[in-house]
């Protein structure tokens, strides 16, 4: 998401572009060996090693726990024993979630996941995941990723549509249509990756309170659309650039959130940018190559890529 972040929630449009990576799902049927049907379900990171691996007696059985949507932990925001079990969790509510008669009884099945990005960066895994299995499955997809994780759902819709598009939900309900950003005013843009993956429904969860002030504050709410608008509507470096450090001040005063200046105790630079991508204060930073160079010593630890190529256009 470029633009839009927390304020998408309370019907602000958010501005949301797709990754050239993505992730991958393989489906196989086959006999039940020993007339067992089971699912065996192998999740593998970019390198091709196996991070999860569970196996489901068919018919599959009920939840023993529920999880909140809004409480549910991204799948690599956390580690160890506890991690393993929601996971399995997650996966059993994801797979409940499909008619019963997508699983034939007599069959056992495969599903294997690859991702072609790094765990650690923020780039969609849940996303891509629920986009790929509600297309398996045949099902709704922002019904899916409501019921399992919760949050907007702009970035299944992205991972669905493939294409940069704005994203505003009305009445609780999605929607999204055509929006494009020209190549030839990011050129000098690079995303920082800081390699700490935050989990961005917990991130909204805390400021849940404040947005629903902000919702019933017209001005507020009216400065964040307007904002929001004139970055959507942008097409000159300049304008672009100030539209989303001026999108970043506005909704940090607003949620009281510390802006990547004040994280990392440096100064804005005259005609730069640094703005946080994905969850507030992880995940990945936007900056230009004013920035950049201006701060050098600060960036030189993360890893980086130039957005032109990180992003589809």
């Amino acid at each position: 998401m470029l633009c839009g972040e927390y304020a998408v929630t309370i019907g602000v449009e958010a501005l949301a572009l797709p990754v050239t990576q993505g992730q991958w799902m393989h489906v196989w049927e086959f006999d039940s060996p020993g007339g067992q049907d089971r699912l065996i379900w192998e999740a593998k990171d970019s390198a091709g090693a196996t991070w999860l691996n569970e196996s489901f007696s068919l018919p599959l059985a009920q939840c023993e726990t529920e999880i909140a949507g809004e409480n549910t932990a991204d799948p690599a925001s956390e580690n160890g024993e506890g991690h393993q079990s929601r996971e399995r969790l997650i996966l059993q509510r994801l797979l409940l979630s499909a008619a019963a008669d997508t699983w034939k009884s007599g069959k056992s099945y495969r599903i294997e996941t690859q991702l072609e990005f790094d765990r650690s960066s923020g780039l969609g895994s849940s996303s891509t995941l629920l986009a790929n299995f509600a297309r398996f499955a045949r099902l709704d997809a922002q019904q899916l990723q409501h019921k399992i994780f919760g949050g907007s759902g702009y970035d299944v819709a992205v991972a669905e549509v493939g294409k940069g598009l704005v994203f505003w939900k009305e009445v609780d309900q999605p929607h999204w249509g055509p929006w494009s950003l020209s190549s030839s005013l990011t050129q000098q843009w690079k995303v920082v990756f800081l390699g700490e993956k935050q989990n961005s429904r917990s991130s909204l969860g805390g400021v849940k309170e404040r947005l629903q002030e902000i919702q019933n504050d017209d001005f507020m709410l009216h400065q964040l659309q307007q904002v929001a608008g004139a970055v959507k509507m942008a097409q000159q470096v300049t304008m672009l650039e100030a539209g989303l450090e001026m999108w970043q001040a506005l909704l940090s005063m607003s949620l009281g959130l510390e802006t990547p200046y004040q994280h990392f105790g440096i100064q804005p630079v005259k005609g730069g940018l640094c703005k946080w991508l994905g969850a507030w204060g992880g995940d990945m930073l936007l900056v230009n190559q004013t920035f950049a160079e201006t701060h050098a010593n600060v960036l030189a630890q993360f890893k980086s890529t130039p957005w032109n190529q990180l992003i589809k256009y």
